[in-house]
């Protein structure tokens, strides 16, 4: 690092987003994307053990470099989860963002990729919804009480008048705790379910944001004209929700085939042409009156335009940090998941 790179910590990012801005950044974001404004190579992974015996760490590192040219920006995120993390005290999600001049590769800012990466998870599934939900929709599923489901549901509180949100999670407790916590935030009428089918059935939106590997929503609990997102690194959707769904949107295809509910699909090249043909056979069916399927990874980009936003307001501030290393403590500080 050079003498005027920055060194952000997690408590400094979130003094400086809040979802109403990173809502905006977003969407911008999409767009710019959408406008061939955008270079993102596809993620690489580290498999630390999440789908190989060794090394037995039951996680993974993904390095996602990009470029934003509205901003011309450049740089990357180095961003994991290891499963065990919880035994120990510490998060799931593992995190750090380097950003650079791309004119001369000069790095003007490493931080703390963790709070971003959740609050720019919570927004972009927002950012969607916005689009592909019905207009009116008041009812929100949302399986996973831990720090994305509670990004969504702030994410979701901005983009929809909600009157109604149920919740459910596999560990003991954690529902009533979120109901506890959330409600005391937005003010929201939120019901904790003990079934995935209690969050699913009569819901308008149900969102999956969890660390699981199995089938958490099934076709025949979602009402017609709903929207499901599934936001997990892993297949959390029956099969027949995905293959009913009039339309099916991912943001980024070489994203959405690496992790998340179509990778396994891509591997299996007769339920992949059977995406594709679905996809060609329900062009232009109404989705108010299917269910419309949206299995999403959010743009990596996004990150940088968020990370870049937080640097120039700290440079404003003239929080310049002097330091010689990412070891210093204090440099992160981590919050249980």
């Amino acid at each position: 690092m050079g003498p005027s790179t920055l060194l952000i910590t997690q408590e400094q990012v979130k003094s400086l987003l809040d979802m109403p801005t990173v809502l905006k950044i977003v969407e911008q974001v999409y767009r710019s994307h959408g406008e061939g404004k955008v270079i993102m190579p596809t993620k690489i992974t580290l498999d630390l053990g999440e789908g190989r015996p060794w090394p037995p760490y039951k996680g993974f590192m993904n390095a996602m470099p990009a470029y934003l040219g509205d901003l011309d920006i450049a740089g990357i995120k180095w961003a994991g989860g290891f499963q065990d993390n919880y035994k120990i005290g510490l998060p799931y999600i593992s995190a750090m963002i380097l950003l650079i001049n791309p004119k001369n590769g000069a790095f003007i800012a490493a931080m703390d990729g963790a709070y971003i990466t959740a609050i720019r998870t919570g927004a972009a599934s927002a950012t969607c919804a916005k689009v592909l939900a019905r207009k009116n929709a008041s009812a929100l599923g949302i399986i996973g009480a831990g720090i994305q489901g509670r990004m969504h549901l702030r994410a979701f509180h901005q983009v929809f008048k909600l009157k109604e949100v149920r919740v459910m999670d596999i560990k003991e407790g954690a529902s009533e705790k979120y109901r506890e916590e959330m409600t005391a935030e937005l003010g929201l009428n939120i019901l904790p379910k003990r079934s995935y089918q209690e969050v699913v059935e009569g819901a308008d939106i149900v969102c999956t944001v969890t660390i699981g590997d199995e089938p958490m929503v099934k076709k025949k609990w979602l009402k017609k004209g709903s929207l499901v997102i599934s936001a997990g690194s892993y297949q959390e959707l029956d099969p027949e929700v995905v293959l009913s769904a009039d339309k099916i949107v991912v943001d980024h295809w070489g994203q959405a085939s690496h992790r998340g509910e179509l990778a396994r699909w891509e591997r299996k090249t007769s339920m992949l042409r059977s995406v594709k043909s679905f996809l060609e056979r329900k062009k232009g069916v109404n989705e108010t009156t299917k269910t419309s399927s949206l299995s999403r990874l959010a743009l990596g980009v996004s990150i940088l335009d968020v990370q870049l936003r937080s640097t120039g307001r700290l440079r404003k501030r003239g929080l310049e940090l002097l330091s010689h290393s990412f070891d210093q403590p204090g440099d992160v500080k981590n919050k249980k998941r």
